[in-house]
């Protein structure tokens, strides 16, 4: 019974200090962030952000790359060139060897 009354003792004196209290208030605030687990969360989105951001640089970078060769591929000559090069077509007055295979 008397270690009872000597810690409510002890406890209403560091009532009496406000400076205490603030301590024992900031204490309280340190650990609740710390076991709630405030901080790793707020780094986890700050690397999400970070990655996001790079991710859409690229996703910029590659809308301009594709408006680029959508702007050829309204082009006339651009499409002349496509077709000889990847389907072995010839213009008008071209002349076509063929030889027979033997």
């Amino acid at each position: 019974m008397k270690f009872v009354k000597n810690v409510a003792h002890s406890v209403r004196e560091s009532l009496n200090h406000p400076l205490r209290i603030t301590v024992y208030c900031f204490i309280f605030f340190v650990l609740t962030l710390s076991l709630n687990g405030v901080p790793l969360r707020l780094w986890g989105l700050y690397r999400d952000l970070d990655r996001y951001r790079g991710e859409m640089k690229q996703a910029q970078i590659d809308i301009g790359v594709l408006g680029e060769k959508l702007s050829q591929a309204s082009d006339p000559l651009y499409i002349e060139k496509q077709a000889r090069d990847r389907l072995d077509l010839v213009g008008e007055n071209d002349l076509i060897f063929v030889f027979p295979t033997q």
